[in-house]
Order: structure tokens, then sequence, then C-alpha cells
């Protein structure tokens, strides 16, 4: 009989923010549900390079990104 493989996600470090986090996400969708950010109003730039937002799903995330995360905000 033979075990079915269970694929684990890996930690990866990346810079979120300016700020060192330790995630399993590996798309910027998967990102955001980890650091438990609702909605759809950001803008997402991972290496300084802007993901459109659709390709949050399928933008891969590697060991060292940085990653900015911002939303529109009102004022002035």
């Amino acid at each position: 009989m033979q075990k079915a493989a269970v694929q684990e996600k890996t930690a990866i470090t990346l810079t979120v923010n300016g700020e060192r986090k330790s995630v399993r996400a590996t798309t910027p969708r998967e990102l955001l549900a980890e650091l438990e950010l609702k909605g759809e109003f950001f803008a997402i730039a991972v290496n300084r390079h802007v993901v459109a937002k659709a390709r949050w799903n399928e933008h891969v995330l590697a060991n060292g990104d940085s990653v900015e995360i911002v939303t529109p905000r009102q004022g002035g």
C-alpha cells in the first residue's frame, strides 16, 4: 500500500512594506489572504514591478522578494 504524497508549502521570507515576514503564500492573492487584507483595492509591486490584478493568482513569489502593498487613501 502506497501512502499519498502530501505536499506542504515551505515558508519563504519576504520583505512586505519594509518588514521581513515568513509566509507560506506563493502568490500575491495568497499573500493578501495570509496577511488578512480584505478587499480588492490594492496595488501590489514585487521587486519594484507592479503585478496586474489579473495576475495575482499566477505570479509566483520567491524567497527574498520585496513586496509593496498599497491602498488608495482619501485626503489632502
